[in-house]
């Protein structure tokens, strides 16, 4: 029997699980954030949040070891130094070496080690980077360092940010004989800290190598993020996203693209342990029932275009029969819609909790209504046999006095 009843049940919190494929966008600043109708609003969740590089066919790369990027010494490059630099780049002739498309591929090629700013005159992080940039190009000359730091300005070469897929700025690569090698610089952006990273620049050829994704080309191998995992969230109205995010690039919205592949996205009660929930996310007769995702694909046609994927989620307790336990699952509809937004591309999962539960209970019949149905169907039959032989009976009669016809 199924009935609907008010949600009895007192917990205030349920499990969010997701498995969301972003083929498009670079994991390195992809922020999933939740939202609720209690004021909740907590940004950039890195627990039990998974995010994996992909290439342009989907297969999963290694996300490569950057802790090196945040090494350097405090005292790398002394006081002196650092004055000495600032000094000779305050000089309104001096400036670093521009590239564009034309000369990029020869500069790269011909220099052993290259390290590259791609920036924007109008992105405020880069301006706070320029100086910056300048004296450590300085320092790293003044030393004798086989290293050059030239720049790319993205606001008049957009086709070669497109090419080394510069999405946030600034973005800094590092370039060994006109090969890029991985990953992007993810350290501070200091003259001691990225001197200490150019002059070291073998270690992250060493471990690119290590993890056998040294890269051949210029352009970046990973495309593409796979983000999933699972989140506490309470059980009032709510949304999370999938968005990028940082407190130190800005971002450039012609590049951002959002198209998504939702290979699940569900909701369950809180387990009592870990190796309940991945039993939970494994059991294909379970995800099959609450989730109707399906690798269900959405595309952005054009730029800016923003994802709302809306959620109306309903509780059903399932009672079987005999020993079995009750399981509690969660359900819901989806509603979805695209639009171009003046916003940065993002995808949104709204979700409501509906107050009303549904109640499915198996039940054993009583024998005697077993009995009682067998009756009733026996004695339909006979009845039924015997209109049948009257009508047969009353033809016969008919044929044999020459009435038919």
């Amino acid at each position: 029997s199924t009935t609907i009843v008010v949600d009895q049940d007192s917990a205030t919190s349920i499990w969010v699980n997701f498995n969301v494929t972003v083929p498009s966008c670079h994991c390195d600043h992809i922020s999933v954030d939740v939202e609720d109708m209690l004021g909740t609003n907590v940004m950039d969740i890195q627990k039990n949040v998974e995010k994996i590089p992909l290439d342009e066919n989907g297969a999963e790369l290694p996300d490569l070891d950057h802790s090196h990027h945040h090494a350097a010494p405090a005292d790398h490059v002394s006081e002196e130094e650092n004055l000495v630099a600032n000094q000779n780049t305050a000089k309104d002739d001096y400036e670093p070496t521009v590239l564009d498309s034309e000369t990029f591929n020869k500069y790269v090629e011909s220099h052993e080690w290259v390290f590259v700013y791609f920036g924007a005159s109008w992105c405020h992080w880069c301006q706070k980077l320029d100086p910056i940039w300048k004296s450590t190009g300085e320092v790293l000359k003044n030393r004798g360092a086989a290293i050059t730091l030239p720049k790319v300005e993205c606001t008049k070469d957009t086709t070669l940010c497109q090419e080394h897929q510069v999405h946030a700025l600034p973005t800094i690569q590092l370039f060994h004989n006109g090969h890029l090698v991985p990953p992007n610089y993810r350290g501070p952006r200091t003259v001691n800290d990225l001197v200490h990273f150019a002059e070291n620049a073998a270690v992250s050829k060493k471990k690119a190598e290590d993890a056998q994704v040294a890269n051949q080309g210029k352009t970046r191998n990973d495309v593409g993020c796979s983000v999933s995992g699972h989140l506490l969230v309470h059980r009032v109205p709510g949304s999370i996203q999938f968005s990028v995010k940082s407190g130190e690039h800005n971002f450039n919205r012609e590049h951002i693209n959002f198209t998504h592949v939702v290979h699940h996205f569900s909701f369950n009660s809180v387990p009592e342990s870990w190796e309940e929930m991945l039993a939970v996310m494994e059991d294909d007769s379970h995800r099959s029932l609450v989730s109707k995702w399906y690798g269900r694909n959405f595309n952005s046609p054009k730029d800016h275009v923003v994802h709302e994927h809306y959620l109306k989620v309903v509780q059903s307790l399932l009672k079987p029969l005999g020993l079995s336990s009750e399981k509690q699952l969660y359900e819901h509809t989806i509603s979805s819609h695209s639009y171009v937004s003046e916003q940065l591309a993002h995808v949104r999962f709204h979700y409501d909790l509906s107050p009303m539960q549904v109640v499915k209970e198996w039940k054993r019949r009583p024998f005697y209504e077993f009995i009682t149905n067998l009756l009733a169907l026996i004695g339909g039959t006979f009845t039924v046999m015997g209109i049948v032989n009257e009508a047969y009976n009353g033809v016969v009669a008919k044929a044999r006095m020459g009435k038919l016809g």
